[in-house]
């Protein structure tokens, strides 16, 4: 196995990790890690890191699942809304600029951090919920939901989770574990669908993918069951920190390319 297959199961280990960790697919790793060390560039980069997750986010998903931690009834509705933006998502990327692709990426990765972070009822008291009661208007707000992730999950090859955890846990009241497990559920077969569209378009480099895949499955399993021994709470403020520490890594490498670029145009 070549050095670049080497680094990208490194990376897929770090993802998956990260991924079963906060109940992510862990996008915001092998994004810009593909980008950053194997030089794909970002409307590559963003599909093959979406076939990926299909494997890491399912090693992670299998741990929650076995702990009780996945709210399905929940995911199934995440999913019905977010692969119709899967769809969507994945027949608009090559209409859409690198450029911003990135900027909607760290906008995205703030908002989620800071409203993690803002104190709410449920967080003071530590109410919170195993399910959510699909009530009609609960149910329509998951399906919306559902769409916005999956169409960020085709366009920026990040899963959905970080759409999906930060909802269920600061506006849902969802226990941290569920959300994350529930988040898993509802991301695996949202990411299928779109790797089965970018696949049929040529736009998944599939040993890069399986080769991240491969360290994602040992992460993810990993990453899940560290999960589940810690604190929720503490979980919640982790996952606003790494979201926080993901858009800053990711501007700096915005700022990388466009020195490159410069230097390569003169």
């Amino acid at each position: 196995m070549s050095n670049r297959y080497i680094l990208a199961a490194l990376i897929g280990l770090v993802a998956g990790i990260t991924g079963g960790l906060f109940g992510i697919g862990g996008g915001i790793v092998v994004v810009p890690g593909l980008i950053l060390f194997l030089g794909l560039l970002p409307h590559r980069a963003h599909p093959t890191s979406g076939a990926a997750i299909v494997v890491t986010a399912g090693a992670a998903l299998s741990r929650f699942a076995v702990d009780g931690s996945v709210d399905w009834p929940t995911s199934l509705a995440l999913f019905a809304g977010a692969g119709i933006g899967a769809v969507l998502g994945a027949r608009v990327i090559d209409r859409i600029s690198a450029e911003w692709l990135t900027w909607v990426f760290v906008s995205m990765l703030v908002v989620s951090a800071v409203r993690l972070l803002i104190p709410d009822q449920a967080m003071e008291s530590e109410s919170f919920v195993a399910s959510i009661d699909l009530t009609l208007g609960a149910l329509a707000g998951l399906l919306a939901i559902g769409a916005v992730a999956g169409l960020l999950a085709a366009t920026l090859g990040v899963g959905g989770g970080i759409v999906f955890v930060p909802t269920l846990a600061a506006l849902y009241a969802v226990d941290q574990h569920v959300a994350q497990g529930t988040s898993l559920a509802a991301m695996v077969p949202t990411t299928i669908v779109a790797a089965v569209v970018h696949g049929r378009a040529g736009r998944i480099d599939w040993r890069v993918s399986s080769a991240v895949g491969v360290g994602g499955i040992i992460g993810g399993l990993a990453g899940a069951e560290l999960a589940l021994g810690l604190d929720p709470l503490l979980l919640r403020r982790l996952f606003a920190g790494l979201l926080v520490l993901a858009a800053i890594r990711m501007l700096a490498g915005r700022g990388r390319r466009s020195r490159v670029q410069e230097q390569t145009a003169t």
